[in-house]
């Protein structure tokens, strides 16, 4: 039921939605074009087995560590790019063992409540051009009652959502729209089931 209720609540996200020059990104690879394509190598659909591999390889090249929460967090430091260090967290969702969804937080090193300069505010501006640039710069936005000012950008059967989470975190969530809407059907198939009996 915990990870039922998170899933839920993108779901319904997702239904509002529809009706970086940076050493964690390589601009140059024309991979990140592709619909299935993330960050540093990983890729929406990749093995459960795959991806804690690349992990260790990454981590054995220095690029990422442990982050903060123990084995469910990864690292990835942004030097000198957006104004200040940055701290890039990442954790991937997996679905029969497979990466479903990525949900990437990114915040300045220096950030404290009285430090507005390293505000998610500041950095979120920053983050988009810098998704733009890779990803593509027909990102669109949607104001969400809750969540404020969400950008994002859908191609093949990646979702990009980017936004601010709080004071301290910009939030960027790639999804599988291709999973996500088999997961729709399989939840609604299953409460129609529920309403019969």
């Amino acid at each position: 039921m915990r990870i039922f209720l998170p899933i839920l609540a993108l779901l319904i996200l997702s239904i509002s939605i529809q009706g970086c020059n940076s050493p964690s990104f390589d601009s140059s690879d024309k991979g990140l074009a592709n619909a299935d394509s993330l960050f540093l190598g990983f890729y929406l659909g990749m093995a459960q087995k795959d991806f804690f591999d690349h992990c260790t390889e990454l981590n054995k090249q220095q690029k990422i560590t442990q982050g903060p929460g123990g084995t469910t967090s990864v690292e990835h430091k942004i030097k000198g790019t957006y104004g200040g260090d940055v701290s890039m967290r990442f954790f991937p969702t997996f679905i029969k063992k497979e990466m479903f969804e990525m949900p990437v937080t990114y915040t300045y090193d220096s950030w404290a409540p009285w430090n507005k300069e390293y505000s998610s505010a500041v950095l979120l501006p920053k983050i988009l051009e810098s998704y733009k640039a890779i990803y593509g710069g027909d990102f669109k936005v949607v104001n969400d009652r809750y969540q404020g000012k969400i950008y994002y950008r859908m191609d093949g059967k990646r979702r990009i959502n980017l936004f601010i989470k709080d004071d301290q975190f910009v939030q960027a969530i790639f999804t599988d729209m291709e999973v996500e809407e088999r997961l729709k059907e399989e939840f609604e198939k299953s409460q129609s089931e529920k309403s019969v009996k």
